[in-house]
């Protein structure tokens, strides 16, 4: 503000990003203000069913010349479209394949059972008659729920989803910006990333990724959506499926609002409001604009939303962590040990995990978790939408000072430490820092915070360790002599592997497979 009120300010004056817009507001906002639709609320139209599809377009069209979508908006989709129709198919194949495993598993018992109880062999083929239709019935089932094909080699060309874009968006997309524009645009990008400063900072990952905008596309969506209200004026209302804390204004698992830090952005550059809304909320204030909207699309928003922006799940973190440690990257340990401090590791601590000489850079760091992760959502295993496991940051160089966790993740290792915790009985006394006599196929990691043991059936036994082993790893480091002993450690580690014997724990713990015992 450049001059002062002789009645002094409002709370809100300097403060915008706080103020919670009301009902009313965000009525007016959907009735009034240029709207721009982020990349996943296009991808989502090939997700929901398609009475949720036609009712979002139905309010999209209501929305007039007020719809806009900006460049980087158009480039992120037409770069992920055949990804999110190839992974709903391969969810529906993954489906029929279980129920085509699980049918010849019964037949093969039908089959075992008859033999050893002398059944008549017309009462054996009748039960696998019975098992086939009951697998028909199922896999008709699934089908009939199943995305049509939308004849990816065909082009646009029968594709009802394209056409309705193609109809909708046509002269409402931005322009490309000048090669220049685009340059400087990508390297502030990169420099907010750097220094967190909202949107797109949680996509660090990307900066080495080889995508031309590195980790600067949410700005860029950013940047054009500003210089676009600057040149129409009026507010701006962003639908995005994105619910990172880089765009939206968080308390734990609470949704508030935008981020204040856009809030006063946009009005400082234009004197606008920003509004934002996810899928569901436009679906809920539809009467707004006249359109009805039956409550089970808004039922199929919420699920789409819940799978393109989920969290880590127990089942993902266990996957990722046992995918790292099976290729042998010390991620695993980083992100374990990262958990026990809280959620963020500082980089000198990463070193000491991993085994690390002091001329090692970091640059580069989070790529295997990031591919695995992505592997991972192919599968179906993780959602699209989790946030990177390992995410680095900076103040102020070029280095990375440490590296953070997302909360969720934190939880699951710290949750399931607690519930799988006990203490090995066979040659461990309670109070023994070593560990006598266990059968050992194959030393896998050593871990950071405790011993974590998976025998073949995968489930996770942590022994608690004694206290003083701890004090002795504290001791090893105020003396300089911690990555010595690492050392040491790993080459009892290769020598494991073909040998019996005790092992002592230099680090807090040691993670070995157990065999099964009878």
């Amino acid at each position: 503000m450049s001059t002062e009120r002789a009645d002094g300010w409002g709370m809100y004056d300097d403060f915008r990003g706080y103020r919670v817009p009301d009902e009313d507001a965000l009525s007016n906002a959907i009735r009034t203000a240029t709207v721009v639709l982020d990349a996943n609320v296009l991808l989502s139209l090939y997700r929901y069913n398609s009475a949720t599809r036609d009712d979002l377009l139905d309010i999209l069209r209501r929305l007039g010349e007020r719809l806009w979508i900006p460049h980087q908006v158009m480039r992120e989709f037409w770069r992920n479209r055949l990804s999110v129709i190839v992974n709903r198919g391969a969810s529906t194949k993954q489906v029929l394949d279980a129920f085509s495993k699980s049918q010849r598993s019964l037949i093969d018992a039908i089959d075992q059972w008859a033999r050893t109880t002398a059944v008549l062999n017309r009462d054996r083929e009748r039960l696998i008659s019975m098992a086939g239709a009951m697998y028909g019935e199922l896999n008709e089932a699934v089908e009939a729920h199943a995305p049509a094909s939308v004849g990816i080699a065909g082009g646009a060309m029968g594709e009802e989803v394209l056409k309705q874009l193609e109809e909708l968006l046509d002269g409402r997309v931005g322009a490309a910006p000048a090669e220049q524009e685009w340059r400087a645009a990508i390297k502030e990008g990169a420099a907010r990333v750097a220094a967190k400063v909202p949107p797109g900072y949680l996509d660090s990952e990307k900066a080495d990724s080889s995508l031309p905008e590195g980790a600067a596309g949410d700005y860029l969506v950013w940047k054009q959506s500003v210089d676009e209200i600057r040149r129409r004026g009026g507010d701006l209302l962003i639908v995005t499926g994105d619910v990172k804390e880089d765009w939206w204004w968080r308390y734990q698992s609470e949704v508030i609002g935008p981020r204040p830090e856009l809030v006063s952005e946009l009005f400082g550059a234009c004197n606008a409001q920003l509004f934002m809304m996810r899928p569901t909320d436009l679906l809920r204030r539809s009467h707004v604009l006249h359109v009805h909207v039956n409550e089970e699309s808004i039922d199929d928003a919420e699920r789409v939303g819940r799978e393109v922006s989920g969290s880590w799940t127990p089942v993902g973190v266990i996957s990722l962590l046992e995918r790292l440690d099976a290729e042998g990257w010390e991620h695993a340990d980083v992100i374990r040990e990262a958990a026990t401090l809280g959620g963020r590791i500082p980089r000198e601590v990463i070193y000491e995990v991993c085994g690390y000489g002091d001329d090692r850079m970091l640059r580069g760091f989070t790529r295997p978790a990031a591919r695995i992760t992505r592997d991972l959502q192919m599968e179906g295993i993780v959602a699209e939408g989790v946030p990177p496991v390992l995410t680095p940051l900076y103040e102020g160089g070029v280095k990375a000072i440490a590296f953070e966790i997302p909360a969720e993740v934190v939880t699951i290792v710290r949750d399931m430490r607690k519930r799988v915790r006990c203490r090995l009985s066979m040659n461990l006394r309670p109070t023994s820092p070593t560990l006598a006599c266990v059968p050992i196929m194959r030393v896998v990691r050593i871990r950071g915070s405790g011993a974590l043991f998976t025998d073949s059936s995968r489930a996770l036994v942590r022994v608690q360790l004694d206290d003083r082993l701890m004090a002795l790893r504290h001791r090893l480091r105020q003396a300089g002599l911690y990555r010595l002993l690492q050392q040491v450690v790993v080459l009892l580690n290769l020598c494991a592997k073909a040998s019996w014997g005790m092992r002592h724990f230099f680090r807090i713990g040691i993670s070995i497979p157990l065999r099964n015992r009878s």
